[in-house]
């Protein structure tokens, strides 16, 4: 028979709070006094209390008080059980939004053993168990508008591999290649829940628009006759606000771990991790009144103790030693840093990177032997983006990852300007151009969930949302809007719509329509291709030189615009001078003419990446007056992201014909084109298998043979 362990927590919030100092055993070793001194408080303007969300759910969290006794699976000792078991507590304070007498939660991997609501115990033959991640009860009389006390017993019954995770100490996990094989160097257990895995590890109202206040106990064992840092230890979010020592069967000891943070977070960011962890404090400075941010991590000893900053062994201090410049780097550009502290847990097997869980990252092991400065970037990018602002649905969360990923480049930009920081960006468009080279990537809002983590558009396309809104509006509105934004919306959630409308009250007349700008890069696939159709320079009468340029826009496939609207910059390059047009594209189509001081050499679509797109080549296609009085070459192939052109011109009056012939001779190929005197003209050539061809250029006087390998 199951264990239930019911108890009661006997001391308030607020007696706790105004107890003694938080245990030396995890208070950071020699900065007890700076500890208590140097801790900032929450920014005042930026609390404000919890309201009706307008969702579709039935009822509002206000608050989790959750208990969960994990010794069961610390108690399994050097093997992997197909099935573990704990037993727990959630107490939940919510807001019927209207008379209800069903109340529907999220659960699963678990069985709900009893309920009490508003004290009275509602019978078990009325209780509908998880199916499918939801459960649900009903009620003799339906309940008020009002706010309600529920409290729920359950088991959790699972194999420890989805929500909670359950690793036994020399576990193999994996070899490295050129290195060493890794174990679980310590038993470890902790959840992890994005976007929809926190109902296997507690019964909640599993989603990421119902923010509450969370109390979050655990039990883990205890053995009087080790060190502190020989036992088992337990981080969460918050602050660690109670801890005790009690007794069980058997004369064992155990140790529950209370945590609580006055904040407001959805279920996806809470976090619980224990294991035989050791610890290290860094110090982040605000650099606005040099305020510090204690930064608290959890490794184990082994991590702690590496020396080696080459990679080839774990070195905690070393790999997570930037952290600080991160949260430093941040402040001026997003405002306060939205918390009490910052920290980082680290485990080993995780599925992830890293995840932001609120005030307590998980970052995977792998990362302390220093290879992912950019990974913890976008974790504390995160506290902003994703912990004190949320996204509504998980059909918004490029806000949130989108914001994440643009972390990176702008860490990057603080210790290496500007330079650092697009060459960055420039990283994440190749990465995105790469896995979207077929364009079958979908749009970035309302991506369905089980996509949610598409690299290519929730995290470096929609990094580029951010970068363009950037360098539409320049830095200085750009980062005002992104502060007003944040400090809105503090502790609560947004929405793309909100969002829009903020730029759209605090910059208004931008370059291009702020609902064209997001309808095109958010709602729709794809992204601008972009080619010179005309590119020539010619010398007036006045012996002037100038050049005459035409751009077109050729993406092409299904759902994409085949217009985008952007700012559009030319730079072109001369023997003694550059020049640098600039306009709007707003067709398929843009001419212009631009006058030189010197000969063309070299013209450019978005010298500066401004924009996310495919853009000719450098060199471009044209014919400088040098090239027009030399020898004639009527045709010569060019090769633009996966289509080939031909590319014509002639300084007379010609008609002919392009064909195509395989190595045998054989055409496949044909098409008559006509040139006026000093056109420009591109042909697209179509696709074949692989292999070598010759494109035939017949001319009345002339043939030029071209040899075309695809």
């Amino acid at each position: 028979m199951k264990q239930i362990i019911y108890f009661s927590l006997l001391l308030c919030i607020h007696s706790i709070i105004s107890a003694q100092h938080i245990p030396m055993v995890l208070t950071p070793e020699g900065h007890e006094q700076k500890y208590e001194y140097c801790m900032r408080n929450v920014d005042p303007t930026l609390l404000k209390n919890e309201s009706t969300l307008s969702t579709d759910s039935d009822i509002d969290v206000l608050q989790y008080d959750l208990f969960m006794d994990w010794r069961l699976p610390f108690a399994t000792y050097d093997t992997v059980l197909p099935s573990y078991t704990y037993s727990g507590k959630n107490s939940l304070q919510f807001f019927a939004r209207k008379e209800l007498t069903t109340i529907q939660l999220n659960g699963a991997s678990m069985l709900i053993d009893s309920l009490e609501l508003n004290g009275k115990k509602i019978p078990f033959t009325s209780i509908r168990q998880p199916v499918n991640g939801t459960w649900s009860f009903t009620l003799d009389m339906p309940i008020a508008i009002d706010t309600h006390n529920l409290n729920i017993y359950y088991t959790y019954v699972g194999n420890a591999k989805d929500g909670f995770y359950y690793y036994p100490k020399g576990m193999f996990v994996r070899k490295f290649q050129g290195l060493d094989s890794n174990f679980v160097e310590e038993d470890l257990a902790y959840v992890m829940s994005q976007p929809e895995d926190a109902r296997f590890w507690m019964p909640c109202n599993d989603r990421p628009d119902d923010k509450a206040r969370a109390r979050i106990t655990v039990r883990v064992p205890y053995d009087s006759t080790l060190s502190d840092r020989d036992n088992i230890r337990v981080t969460s979010n918050g602050d660690l606000i109670d801890l005790r020592i009690g007794n069980g069967p058997a004369s064992s000891l155990y140790r529950d771990y209370t945590f609580f943070d006055t904040t407001l977070i959805p279920t996806y960011l809470m976090v619980v991790n224990a294991s035989r962890f050791v610890d290290f404090t860094l110090w982040a400075k605000n650099p606005i009144n040099n305020d510090s941010i204690p930064i608290y991590n959890y490794v184990w000893k082994k991590d702690a103790e590496g020396i080696k900053t080459d990679g080839s062994e774990y070195n905690a201090l070393h790999a997570l030693s930037n952290t600080p410049s991160m949260i430093s780097g941040y402040i001026p550009l997003f405002g306060a840093y939205p918390f009490k502290s910052y920290g980082h847990t680290a485990v080993q097997p995780f599925w992830a990177g890293g995840m932001e869980h609120q005030r307590m990252s998980s970052i995977n092991r792998t990362w302390l032997r220093g290879w992912s400065s950019n990974g913890l970037a976008h974790e504390v990018m995160h506290q902003w983006f994703g912990d004190l602002v949320t996204c509504d649905t998980w059909g918004e969360i490029w806000l949130n990852e989108g914001a994440g990923t643009l972390g990176e480049a702008l860490w990057y930009e603080t210790w290496g300007g500007y330079p650092e920081y697009i060459s960055m960006m420039r990283s994440k468009r190749n990465d995105y151009l790469r896995i979207n080279a077929g364009n079958q990537q979908p749009p970035i809002f309302g991506i369905p969930i089980e996509n949610v983590f598409n690299y290519a558009t929730t995290y470096a396309k929609a990094s580029w949302v951010y970068h363009m809104l950037r360098t539409m509006l320049g830095d200085s509105v750009f980062y005002s809007v992104m502060k007003t934004y944040l400090k809105t919306y503090a502790y609560g959630n947004a929405n793309t719509e909100q969002f829009k409308n903020m730029f759209a009250t605090l910059a208004p007349k931008p370059p291009i329509e702020y609902d064209v700008f997001f309808d095109q890069w958010l709602m729709k696939p794809g992204h601008p291709k972009v080619k010179f159709s005309i590119l020539r320079e010619h010398v007036n009468a006045n012996n002037e030189r100038y050049v005459h340029f035409q751009v077109q826009q050729i993406q092409q496939g299904k759902d994409i615009p085949e217009v985008f609207q952007y700012p559009l910059t030319i730079q072109f390059i001369c023997a003694t001078d550059t020049v640098v047009y600039k306009g709007l594209m707003k067709t398929a189509n843009h001419e212009g003419f631009v006058q030189l001081q010197s000969s063309l050499k070299k013209a450019i679509i978005d010298p500066r990446s401004d924009i996310l797109m495919e853009s000719d080549s450098a060199s471009g296609v044209y014919l400088s007056v040098e090239e027009q009085e030399g020898p004639r070459q009527m045709a010569h192939i060019r090769r633009f992201g996966n289509d080939s052109f031909v590319s014509l011109h002639s300084l007379q009056s010609e008609e002919g014909t392009l064909s195509i012939v395989d190595i045998r001779g054989s055409q496949l190929y044909s098409e008559p084109f006509s040139l006026q005197p000093k056109e420009m003209k591109e042909i697209k050539l179509p696709h074949f298998i692989s292999g070598m061809y010759i494109v035939l250029i017949r001319t009345r006087t002339a043939v030029q043979p071209i040899l075309y390998v695809q």
